[in-house]
């Protein structure tokens, strides 16, 4: 008696049980830890950022609502909120800020940062700059903000602020 062609369910089973141990093998050996690295830090400055402009839409009025996160490009970066007489750097919580100060360093960070400035009015509205606590040079399409993290010889990764509604990605 002639036996059917084709595979048998065990047959099946040991070849998809050994492609999925080879398929685990591979995509753990090609992500690296500077890979993940650089992913956490730019979601934790991601984060950072959507806490700073959450903080000015808690605001009620232009007065007190005017909030952002400044990088100076070289060692650090803050957050701070704007007013009529001046900025006030402010803590971000989950900061890692050593023994004193306001200001994270990039090396707690893992990362750097190009230099920007990010200001949030109380709509939560994207804006690049500020003078005595008034908003200035909002984030428009042709006058886009894109925030790049790198470290060492990895691509850099972006984050993209979108004109008129804030959203951060």
């Amino acid at each position: 008696m002639r036996r059917p062609s084709g595979f048998t369910i065990v047959e099946i089973i040991v070849v998809l049980l050994l492609m999925s141990i080879l398929a685990a093998t591979i995509i753990g050996r090609s992500i690296t830890s500077s890979d993940l690295d650089l992913n956490s830090a730019t979601d934790k400055i991601r984060n950072q950022i959507r806490f700073a402009q959450s903080q000015a839409m808690k605001r009620t009025n232009t007065t007190s609502g005017v909030w952002g996160i400044r990088s100076d490009g070289n060692s650090e970066y803050w957050m701070f909120r704007a007013t009529s007489t001046g900025t006030e750097e402010v803590r971000i919580p989950g900061g890692d800020y050593g023994a004193t100060g306001t200001r994270i360093s990039f090396d707690s960070l893992g990362a750097n940062l190009n230099e920007f400035t990010l200001v949030f009015d109380w709509l939560g509205r994207p804006y690049k700059a500020q003078t005595l606590g008034v908003p200035s040079s909002p984030v428009t399409t042709a006058n886009s903000q894109t925030i790049s993290v790198s470290k060492g010889t990895e691509p850099p990764r972006s984050i993209t602020i979108t004109p008129e509604t804030g959203l951060i990605r």
